[in-house]
């Protein structure tokens, strides 16, 4: 799907572009990687090692240190309040998942 999305939250895979409420939101190139792949798997346990070696490539699949500033830029630039995220939920011990409303 191009298009991923609820209602205040969009990624446009394809333009890569990602609004908030119709507003642009400014990503990185690895933050958009980052999110684009939590988002084409809504829904899924994703393990730390498995998202690293899709961003960042297989040698840096134990990185879990980039993972967690990544998801923590991404957190303060997509969720209304990041210290209580809705779309990029810790799963302790395993990684994220990303969920939309």
């Amino acid at each position: 799907a191009p298009l991923i999305g609820s209602e205040a939250l969009q990624i446009d895979l394809a333009q890569h572009r990602v609004t908030q409420n119709g507003v642009e939101v400014h990503l990185t190139a690895t933050e958009f990687k980052l999110l684009a792949y939590l988002a084409r798997n809504v829904g899924r346990v994703l393990s730390h090692q498995a998202i690293l070696a899709r961003v960042w490539g297989l040698e840096n699949s134990e990185r879990v240190e980039y993972l967690r500033v990544y998801i923590r830029q991404l957190r303060l630039k997509l969720e209304v309040d990041p210290e209580h995220p809705r779309y990029i939920i810790n799963e302790p011990g395993i990684g994220y998942r990303f969920l939309l409303d």
